[in-house]
């Protein structure tokens, strides 16, 4: 396949400043200042894995630029993860020296795919996915993932709607409300469920979608795991349930990814 130069470079800038602004907040104390405990270590665990998001952004933008299908399934499920990511760091981490960097990689990120989009043909990519493609397997485990995510957050959520106190995340993290519910609620989880019906009827836009929400779950979950083997590293309190229930979604993410891009063509 073809992709545009211009998406291309977008992603390799984009790349670099995700590297600039992960590097930083590992390293440098004045980055998190003004953040909770809890919220900073959150902050750090998420800044190690988009260290590895960006070096993967990279080598995949290497591979599409070689006219990789697998690779741009991976590329624009990076981007898909860093514009998540950085939302939140944009409107909910304190004003910091890198603010105008995460709005930067926020917007890099969704018109490098903007770029794609405005330039991609659908019917000349139906070709590259065979009857093969476990697209059973995948269209069952999205809509899963959604569903018990939305029974996730909306257990916290709901019950403090009734009672007109405040979520405990939110509290924890000294927030006017928790961003990755928002996000989650009313984006994330939505595409998940939507995709997973459209590859069950092996529709195209499926196909499109599934790969770059595996790769996007799995750097998600990681990016949690992480938050919680820092959180144990600061001696405070985490669940060794919890870390193995992101364990299992990590590892069926990747399962499902291997064996989805094995039979893109």
């Amino acid at each position: 396949m073809r992709i545009s130069k211009s998406a291309l470079w977008l992603s390799v800038i984009d790349a670099l400043l995700v590297l600039t602004a992960s590097a930083s907040g590992i390293f440098l104390k004045s980055i998190y200042v003004r953040e909770t405990l809890s919220w900073a270590v959150q902050g750090i665990g998420q800044d190690i894995v988009n260290l590895v998001a960006a070096v993967v952004l990279f080598i995949a933008a290497y591979f599409v630029n070689k006219g990789s299908v697998k690779a741009f399934l991976v590329w624009s499920g990076v981007l898909l993860y860093l514009i998540y990511a950085y939302i939140i760091y944009a409107f909910d981490v304190h004003f910091n020296s890198l603010f105008l960097v995460y709005v930067a990689i926020v917007g890099l990120s969704f018109y490098a795919l903007v770029v794609f989009v405005i330039h991609m043909h659908l019917d000349s990519l139906q070709a590259y996915f065979s009857a093969n493609t476990p697209a059973r397997l995948v269209s069952a485990f999205l809509p899963v993932l959604g569903i018990v995510f939305y029974l996730l957050w909306l257990r916290e959520e709901i019950p403090a709607l009734v009672t007109g106190t405040i979520p405990p995340s939110v509290t924890a993290a000294n927030l006017p409300t928790n961003p990755v519910h928002v996000l989650d609620l009313g984006l994330y989880l939505p595409a998940m469920i939507i995709t997973g019906l459209l590859l069950w009827r092996r529709k195209l836009l499926g196909y499109l979608l599934a790969g770059p929400l595996l790769v996007f779950s799995i750097l998600t979950g990681s990016a949690i795991l992480v938050i919680f083997l820092v959180m144990g590293s600061k001696g405070m309190p985490t669940s060794v349930g919890i870390e193995a229930f992101f364990v299992v979604i990590i590892v069926v993410s990747l399962v499902l990814s291997v064996l989805f891009l094995r039979e893109v063509t």
